[in-house]
């Protein structure tokens, strides 16, 4: 079982909405957006139905010949295939739920083997590979040990940036899913944040 608060994750960006993936399981997926007045999510299509709960705000959700209009409180439901976009007339937070589809548990992650490796030489291959990813990318950490400092590592430089998903926990090997689930604030990084990047990370697609 997992709670959220939602008051809490609620976080406007004036660059672009941001996506907060709250719950990422094969056929399944919630994730918060936060998008301030005048901001799009441009027009994409996914595998499996849509559940577009506004929380906060007023939105326009074009999925067809009339746009409906989405204020607090209200739900709407799109189903598998069907294009869409999402304009907000006034700060709004939505609660997007995504069910069928692509099964994450199945998707192709690269594999980081560092078993072989001293732990400090580890950590730092990690922390690169991690500054690579987009926002919704992953892979796949191995080592020979429980890495919780590199989990602490992670989310200390990294903080509100990562999701840690185990896959396998030893006794030999432990295999750990490291997930980007938001851009980085760092204006040097080399994180992608394009639009079709983020629909990505909205929707796994």
């Amino acid at each position: 079982m997992q709670k959220h608060n939602l008051n809490v994750l609620i976080d406007y960006d004036d660059k672009g909405f941001r996506p907060k993936i709250l719950m990422n399981e094969p056929g399944y997926r919630m994730v918060l957006l936060s998008l301030r007045a005048g901001q799009r999510i441009p027009e994409h299509a996914t595998q499996g139905r849509v559940t577009v709960h506004a929380i906060v705000g007023h939105i326009t959700l074009y999925a067809g010949p009339f746009p409906d209009e989405l204020y607090a409180g209200e739900v709407i439901s799109i189903e598998s295939g069907r294009s869409h976009s999402i304009e907000a007339h006034e700060d709004s937070a939505l609660l997007v739920l995504s069910t069928g589809g692509t099964d994450s548990s199945t998707e192709d992650s690269d594999e980081l083997d560092v078993c072989q490796l001293p732990r400090s030489a580890g950590h730092a291959l990690a922390l690169k590979r991690f500054d690579t990813l987009a926002v919704g990318e992953s892979f796949v950490f191995v080592d020979d040990h429980n890495p919780v400092l590199l989990d602490r590592e992670l989310e200390n430089t990294h903080p509100g940036q990562v999701a840690w998903e185990h896959i396998d926990r030893g006794p030999e090997k432990y295999h750990i899913r490291i997930r980007r689930v938001s851009p980085s604030r760092n204006p040097c990084s080399p994180v992608v944040e394009r639009a079709e990047e983020l629909v990505h990370a909205i929707h796994n697609t």
